[in-house]
């Protein structure tokens, strides 16, 4: 068992009951035993990770969960709650000032999603107004597409118009489409050469069942997509190898989390804003 998240599951528990938050969750039943696979949520409140980590805590007692992570939570962005789980739960550091974190953050996924590990993120990369949905970087839906293993969809909100709790929908894990054909005369590229090693593990992992030996097996296969890229990657830089994702993917990625949030939720775009771009327009690829 995770020992840090037993220690810390009665104290977010006690917080759950609270009035200021009241947390409710529904689909429980549709979290795989154990990890390895990826969390993806939109952001509503600065208790996002606990919320959700409370909703699927069954797993949580099985598999460690490890946020992506701005590094201005470390210097106390989202208040104490922030700190903890930086400190304590441990993140995957994520500098949006930086133009290489996302196949940073990737490479370190792989390792951890290797040992059954589940990846948590907010695509987003900063909250947005209730009732709408932001943009989606790239980051998420790269590594989705180097790892054999699914994604859960997630959606978080306050029910403003009744108890002012927060909700928190669990939906069914899925995998994205399969790769587009590649172009003729380019089968031997590095790039394809991974994606087909990649996109052959997935067909396999999608036939798996959910259980722990099916987890365990997943995990092996991300411990084969690992040894490719040592092998690659003389040839090519992971900036290259973890950038297979395309803006189809992202809207993918996206549909699925909008599907759980309230009827009126819209999904908004860099077009809808105005003046200075939130922190979750900056690209991260």
């Amino acid at each position: 068992m995770w020992i840090r998240f037993i220690i810390v599951k009665p104290i977010g528990l006690a917080l759950a009951k609270k009035k200021k938050y009241d947390l409710k969750y529904v689909g429980e039943q549709h979290v795989p035993y154990k990890g390895p696979f990826i969390l993806v949520s939109n952001h509503q409140t600065g208790v996002d990770v606990f919320a959700e980590g409370l909703a699927i805590r069954k797993v949580l007692s099985r598999s460690r969960m490890l946020p992506w992570a701005k590094v201005e939570i470390k210097h106390g962005s989202e208040g104490l709650l922030g700190r903890i789980l930086w400190y304590w739960l441990g993140t995957i550091p994520i500098d949006r000032d930086a133009t290489d974190e996302a196949p940073k953050a990737i490479r370190k996924s792989l390792d951890y999603l290797r040992k059954g590990k589940i990846i948590f993120v907010h695509p987003e990369g900063t909250r947005f107004p209730p009732g709408q949905l932001g943009p989606f970087m790239y980051g998420v839906a790269n590594l989705a597409r180097a790892v054999p293993c699914p994604v859960l969809p997630v959606g978080v909100w306050r029910r403003l118009d009744t108890d002012g709790g927060i909700q928190v929908n669990v939906g069914v894990p899925f995998y994205l489409p399969d790769f587009e054909p590649v172009p003729p005369g380019q089968e031997d590229r590095p790039e394809n050469i991974f994606r087909r090693n990649v996109e052959m593990l997935t067909k396999w992992s999608r036939g798996l069942d959910r259980n722990r030996k099916g987890m365990k097996l997943m995990a092996n296969m991300i411990g084969l997509v690992l040894d490719s890229v040592t092998k690659l990657e003389q040839k090519m830089t992971h900036a290259i190898l973890f950038r297979m994702a395309d803006p189809n993917d992202n809207e993918y990625l996206r549909d699925r989390v909008l599907e759980l949030l309230p009827e009126g939720w819209k999904k908004v775009d860099e077009a809808d804003w105005g003046g200075e771009k939130p922190a979750a327009m900056k690209d991260l690829r």
